[in-house]
């Protein structure tokens, strides 16, 4: 169980730098279908999310910036 969570959490964080990458390259709404792709989640799979998109913005990035900047480590993220 312990592992599941460290996966997820390291999958969800990657996935946010890889949306962070995105951003920096001027990428401002990003297509699920296009970043599961990506991620290397099957085109079958991946198109039933093509019509959604996600909005990044400043606030976006400074928040995946602040997640990946070291903490104490007994402080927890939510």
């Amino acid at each position: 169980m312990l592992d599941d969570l460290k996966l997820e959490e390291t999958l969800r964080l990657n996935i946010l730098n890889l949306m962070l990458v995105l951003y920096d390259c001027g990428i401002k709404e990003i297509h699920l279908g296009g970043l599961m792709r990506i991620l290397g989640v099957s085109n079958e799979v991946s198109a039933t999310y093509d019509d959604q998109l996600v909005e990044v913005d400043e606030d976006f990035a400074k928040y995946v910036e602040a997640i990946n900047e070291p903490r104490p480590t007994d402080q927890t993220l939510h």
